[in-house]
C-alpha cells in the first residue's frame, strides 16, 4: 500500500546553509519577531512579491513531484531534504491549494559571503479537497551570493510558535 501523499511540508525545519541540522520532523519554534536590520535601499515590496511566489510554486512543484524545479530555487541542503520526503511519498498523488500567503521581511544581513532573508510566511493551505484550509506561520530563511554569482534561494525553513 502506498505511503500517504505529504504536501512539502515548510512547517518542519529544513537544515541549510550548510550547517547539520535538525531531522525533517524535529520542527524548532520560533517567537515571532518584529524588523531589525533591513537596508533602506532595499526593494521590500518587489523581493516579498517574489517570496510569495515562490511559496506556491514550491507547494506546487512539490504536489507535482518535479524535482528540477524544486532544485533551482532551494538550498542543496534542502533539496537533499525534500528529496528524502518525496521518497516517502512514493509517487502518492496530492495537491495544496494555497488559499492565501502573506510575507514580512524580518531581517536582512551579510555574514561573510553570503546575504540572508527571514521572511515571515503565514497564510492558509487546504492539503485535501472538500476540507477546511489550515493556517500556517513560518520563517523562510533565504540566502544570496554577495558576489552576484547566484539569486535568492530557500536555505532553511522554521515553524514560528
Amino acid at each position: 500500500m502506498p505511503a500517504p501523499a505529504q504536501r512539502f511540508d515548510a512547517r518542519q525545519e529544513l537544515a541549510g546553509g550548510g550547517q547539520p541540522g535538525p531531522s525533517f520532523g524535529a520542527a524548532e519554534k520560533l517567537s515571532a519577531q518584529a524588523p531589525t536590520k533591513i537596508p533602506a535601499d532595499f526593494d521590500v515590496a518587489g523581493f516579498l512579491r517574489v517570496a510569495k511566489l515562490n511559496f506556491v510554486r514550491l507547494q506546487a512543484a512539490n504536489d507535482a513531484g518535479n524535482m528540477e524545479d524544486i532544485r533551482e530555487f532551494v538550498s542543496p541542503e534542502v533539496f537533499a531534504e525534500i528529496k528524502l520526503q518525496m521518497g516517502e511519498r512514493h509517487e502518492a498523488n496530492q495537491q495544496t491549494d494555497v488559499v492565501t500567503v502573506d510575507a514580512e521581511l524580518l531581517e536582512l544581513v551579510t555574514e561573510g559571503t553570503r546575504h540572508i532573508a527571514s521572511v515571515r510566511m503565514n497564510g492558509m493551505i487546504r492539503e485535501e479537497a472538500d476540507t477546511a484550509a489550515v493556517a500556517f506561520d513560518e520563517v523562510w530563511n533565504l540566502s544570496k551570493p554577495v558576489d552576484g554569482s547566484g539569486g535568492w534561494v530557500v536555505a532553511g525553513i522554521q515553524q514560528v510558535s
